[in-house]
C-alpha cells in the first residue's frame, strides 16, 4: 500500500483538477449563453425603438440583467474615456451597459419630444451602435474563452496543474470564504506567480516522484532522498 501512496495521491489531485476544469467550463458555457442572451434581448429592444416604439418590459429585463452583464464583462464594459454623443463632458471609468441602458430610455425620450429629430436620432443610434460593439466584442472573447476550456478539459497535465493550485490555494480560499479578505486581494493572491510557480513545482515533484516510487518502490525511494 505504501508504495502506491504516492501514485493516490497524485491521482486525488488529477480527479480535483478534472473536477475543477469541467466546472470552468460549465460555467464559462453559462456566461456565454447568458451574453448572447443579453445581446438578443438588447437588439429586439432596440429595434423597434426607431418606429417609436418602447418595449417595457424588454426595458425592464435588460435594466435587471444590467448589473450581471455589467460584472460579467469586467474591463470589456468599461470606457476609461467616454464622451456621450453630442455632450461637451467626459467621463471616466464609464460602465457602458449599466449607465447605456438608462442613457437609450433618456436618449429615447429626447427623440420623441424633440424638434430637431435627425439630431436626436443620430445621437440615440450612436449610443446603441456603441453597446452593440461592446457586447459583440465581449461574446467574441467569450467564445475563445470556451474553446480553450473545452481544451483543457481533455487535458490531463491541465487536471494535475488545477489540482495543485487548488491544494495551494486551498488556505487563501478559506480566508476568503470566512472574510478575512475581500475578493480582490484573493483573486490577487491566488493568481500571482509565485503561487503559479510554487503550484508548477509541486505538480512536477509529485508527479516524478509518484512515478519513481511505483518504478523502484517506497523504501528504495525513501533511501534516495535520504529518509
Amino acid at each position: 500500500m505504501n508504495n502506491w501512496l504516492p501514485f493516490i495521491i497524485v491521482v486525488l489531485i488529477i480527479v480535483i483538477g478534472f473536477v475543477k476544469t469541467v466546472a470552468t467550463l460549465r460555467t464559462t458555457v453559462k456566461n456565454e449563453n447568458f451574453a448572447i442572451e443579453f445581446m438578443n434581448n438588447y437588439r429586439d429592444f432596440c429595434s423597434p425603438l426607431f418606429q417609436n416604439t418602447f418595449n417595457g418590459d424588454k426595458y425592464q429585463w435588460l435594466k435587471m440583467k444590467s448589473t450581471k452583464m455589467q460584472t460579467l464583462m469586467g474591463s470589456f464594459g468599461i470606457a476609461s474615456v467616454y464622451k456621450p454623443p453630442g455632450a461637451n463632458h467626459y467621463f471616466r471609468n464609464y460602465e457602458i451597459i449599466v449607465n447605456g441602458i438608462s442613457g437609450i430610455r433618456e436618449n429615447y425620450s429626447e427623440m420623441v419630444n424633440s424638434y430637431s429629430l435627425d439630431l436626436e436620432r443620430r445621437i440615440l443610434q450612436e449610443v446603441i451602435s456603441t453597446i452593440d460593439d461592446v457586447l459583440l466584442t465581449f461574446i467574441g472573447a467569450a467564445e475563445g474563452w470556451v474553446n480553450e476550456a473545452q481544451k483543457e478539459v481533455k487535458n490531463p497535465l491541465i487536471w494535475l496543474r488545477e489540482g495543485v493550485r487548488f491544494v495551494v490555494t486551498s488556505p487563501i480560499s478559506l480566508m476568503y470564504w470566512s472574510g478575512l479578505v475581500r475578493y480582490r486581494m484573493y483573486n490577487t493572491l491566488s493568481n500571482n506567480y509565485p503561487v503559479k510557480l510554487l503550484s508548477f513545482l509541486i505538480g512536477v515533484i509529485g508527479l516524478v516522484s509518484s512515478i519513481v516510487t511505483i518504478v523502484t518502490g517506497y523504501t528504495p525511494f525513501r533511501s534516495m532522498i535520504g529518509f
